[in-house]
């Protein structure tokens, strides 16, 4: 199967979204504004969003790319890098501050869900994908916690939350994830009786089209280096105008 662009462009929209929050999150960390109105009301919830649709359109993607060649080897390999960079990410910032290290961030909470997903891959009838989404949101929006010990909280049903700057429990994002798995049938179906080449509708945006096509194929890239860059352009900016 060959790339679907579509699904490229809509992840580029998220790449882009999650770069404009993360900007003005570390104007917050770099106290330019206030970091708390950044991550709580409004900002918040636009924060929550562009995970989910990371999360589903990475559902989508696993089960129609099992159509395609060679996907085991495929998968493994992206699973290794995604191991790879998780194992960074928790080893770097536990360096920076140990008392808020990400531990399970949404790198950690894909690389689950691609386990999962894997098994599910097997599961032929669409409504039991509905009714495991329907569970897992269920169970992930009912409020139910658990005195679990803290290397469970992974899980996100444990009575307190812990501290961490990234945090992806298995609930409720999961049910995201489900939800992707279960929409994608219906989108491969769509993919199929469809011709259409959504940059060519207007000429005048094929540019934004491109771009935003470009940060979606690229998303994993983009979301390990724009974060060292920003940090970078900040500090460079703090001693210049000190």
């Amino acid at each position: 199967m060959l790339r679907i662009h579509l699904l490229d462009f809509l992840r580029g929209i998220s790449v882009f979204a999650m770069i404009v929050y993360h900007f003005f999150w570390d104007l917050g960390y770099f106290k330019f504004i206030e970091l708390e109105n950044i991550t709580r009301g409004l900002p918040l919830l636009f924060a929550q969003c562009i995970g989910a649709s990371f999360i589903i359109i990475s559902g989508v993607s696993l089960r129609l790319a099992s159509y395609s060649n060679n996907f085991i080897t495929k998968f493994l390999k992206r699973l290794l890098v995604l191991v790879l960079i998780c194992f960074a990410i928790t080893s770097i910032t536990f360096f920076i501050d140990k008392k808020s290290f990400i531990f399970f961030g949404i790198l950690h909470f894909l690389v689950a869900c691609s386990l999962l997903g894997l098994l599910l891959l097997k599961v032929k009838n669409n409504n039991f994908l509905f009714i495991l989404f329907f569970c897992s949101l269920v169970v992930g929006t009912s409020e139910i916690t658990f005195d679990l010990p803290s290397q469970l909280s992974w899980l996100g049903l444990n009575s307190e939350v812990p501290i961490t700057n990234d945090f992806y429990p298995l609930f409720p994002w999961v049910s995201f994830y489900f939800f992707g798995l279960w929409v994608s049938e219906p989108v491969r179906i769509y993919l199929i009786h469809s011709n259409r080449s959504y940059g060519n509708y207007y000429p005048k945006l094929v540019l934004i089209y491109s771009g935003l096509k470009f940060l979606g194929k690229n998303s994993l890239t983009i979301y390990i280096l724009h974060q060292p860059i920003f940090f970078s352009l900040f500090l460079i900016f703090i001693r210049i105008s000190s």
